[in-house]
């Protein structure tokens, strides 16, 4: 942490720096920029804390903002402790206020550990996290009362390692294309290859497509994206003569850097290799075991292999973990299992390491163009002849992990336990009990609720979901 001295006071400050994203969250980050600066509070021990807050969006702030906590960050350093740094925004925006940090010349994996306030629509960074899903509000109100909760909470979070991946997307150069929705439309992006960092998840396949028409028709409100995101799976999935496989797309998929590194799954007419089963929709690469907004927990040690002949158990029988500098890549049979993946889990396991490389077939016969749909952490890509794709470990960050999450057991039952070990000596309770059974048999009863567009029954078993958890 980062101490000062303020003026008036014989007890050492400790000083937090909030980066927000005002438009985030359908326009709420800007609470938190109409708070009066710098801000006062206290830690729960009760010593004093002073929180530095900057728009992200606004240059001059986000200059001086960032050369501020340069000073710090280097101070900091001197005395063998880092800054923490939240982040006001989507999960995206942490990669932003990172980028930022280090164009100041901040060494981001040694001098910061960032935290968060979800502003997005899904979350799951924050969720992971232990910082919660849903938009804060009333952030000025009562004296700030959310926000000198927040600031405890912040104070008291210790770090805990989070791999940052790297992801690279090549296309044909001559008659290949990369198009990403600009207002309402697709709009092509310059050059023939994508370069991203990836501390979520990334993914090729119908769901990608999903998210992209779901990208053409988003909202400022978390709720109606929330919807408009069911509403695209629908619509989208209605159109079978375009829905999207991945034995149709992928030609090869290799444990390393390039086409020479050791096949996990591929096709070959004259010799046998390893095959991707089924023909999923989708292949997901998780960097955190949590998707759309916490519905989907796709690694899970019980489920089946998505691949024949399977990898050998210490490359599947593993525990999910965001800073273990592997990723848990999964298949998902179709984009329905998102919403149902608590009550009727159907991913399956296929891999868990990294680096990763993957080869795509070309146009099919008496067709121009293959097009494929891929995302990286919530930001949605439509790919025209596309030819590989490269993950790699880039970093590892620090992330403050929130010890007074109240769906913390949820999150236990789906990560490794050595990213709570150290947690459980803090007195966190132990992991609830669960009962899942009243919403099951709403679902598993009318399943077709989903294709319909009704939601009715999903959000009632939401309720019932939500409230077993409390």
């Amino acid at each position: 942490m980062m101490l000062s001295l303020p003026v008036g006071s014989a007890a050492p400050a400790e000083d937090l720096y909030l980066f927000v994203n005002p438009k985030s969250g359908g326009n709420k980050g800007q609470d938190f920029l109409q708070v009066p600066q710098p801000f006062r509070s206290s830690a729960e021990d009760a010593h004093p804390v002073i929180l530095y807050i900057f728009s992200l969006i606004d240059a001059n702030q986000r200059e001086a903002g960032f050369s501020q906590l340069k000073r710090a960050a280097d101070a900091a350093s001197a005395r063998g402790q880092r800054v923490k740094v939240i982040v006001g925004g989507g999960d995206g925006t942490v990669m932003w206020a990172d980028t930022e940090a280090t164009k100041a010349g901040i060494d981001t994996p040694s001098q910061i550990s960032f935290g968060i306030v979800p502003l997005g629509t899904g979350n799951d960074f924050s969720r992971v996290a232990g910082w919660g899903g849903k938009n804060p509000t009333r952030i000025l109100e009562n004296d700030f009362a959310v926000l000198r909760k927040l600031i405890r909470q912040w104070s008291k979070a210790d770090g805990r390692p989070h791999d940052v991946w790297n992801i690279d997307v090549e296309v044909d150069e001559k008659q290949g294309e990369i198009l990403k929705v600009s207002g309402s439309e697709e709009a092509k992006q310059e050059g023939h290859t994508l370069t991203a960092p990836m501390i979520n998840y990334f993914s090729v396949g119908q769901e990608s497509k999903v998210g992209l028409d779901f990208d053409k028709h988003r909202t400022k409100s978390q709720t109606m994206n929330l919807m408009m995101y069911a509403l695209s799976g629908l619509t989208t999935e209605l159109r079978c003569t375009s829905i999207q496989h991945v034995g149709d797309l992928i030609s090869s998929f290799h444990a390393g850097e390039d086409a020479d590194a050791p096949l996990i799954f591929g096709y070959d007419e004259e010799n046998d290799v390893p095959e991707i089963t089924r023909n999923p929709e989708s292949l997901m690469f998780l960097n955190v075991n949590s998707y759309a907004g916490g519905l989907g927990h796709f690694w899970q040690v019980e489920s089946e292999c998505g691949v024949s002949p399977p990898p050998p158990p210490e490359a599947i029988d593993v525990h999910a973990n965001p800073g273990d500098g592997r990723l848990e890549v999964v298949t998902l049979p179709c984009i329905a299992n998102i919403a149902l993946d608590k009550v009727a889990h159907e991913a399956r396991r296929v891999h868990s390491g990294g680096p990763y490389y993957l080869e795509f077939f070309g146009p099919p016969k008496g067709v121009d163009c293959l097009d494929a749909y891929c995302e990286v952490d919530g930001e949605f890509y439509h790919l025209v002849n596309p030819l590989c794709v490269s993950v790699k470990l880039l970093k590892t960050l620090q992330v403050l992990q929130n010890h007074e999450d109240e769906e913390m057991a949820e999150w236990q039952k789906w990560m490794s336990p050595s990213v709570w070990a150290a947690s459980a000596q803090k007195g966190w309770p132990p992991q609830m009990a669960m009962d899942w059974s009243s919403a099951q048999r709403q679902i598993v009863s009318a399943p077709h609720a989903f294709v319909d567009g009704t939601r009715s029954i999903v959000s009632s078993a939401t309720r019932q979901i939500h409230s077993a958890l409390r």
